[in-house]
């Protein structure tokens, strides 16, 4: 995963998104940070491992993956 400062590419009043397939995840200044970062590394590794996942459920998981790992 390539993480590529360039608000541009975000949209929809997001901080950062992941495109699956191109392997990059694009962040605006302000959401360049760990807990944002971990939550589309998460969102890499189910793209990776081509895990079927609703989408409400991986977000979720997204959530609790950035929380778990800032805490440990």
């Amino acid at each position: 995963m390539k993480i590529k400062l360039d608000s541009r590419k975000v949209g929809n009043g997001d901080i950062a998104v992941y495109f699956d397939g191109m392997d990059r995840a694009y962040f605006t200044k302000r959401g360049l940070n760990k807990r944002t970062v971990l939550h589309e590394f998460y969102h890499h590794l189910v793209y990776a491992n081509s895990l079927d996942m609703p989408k409400t459920k991986e977000e979720k998981a997204a959530n609790g993956y950035a929380r778990d790992f800032l805490i440990w």
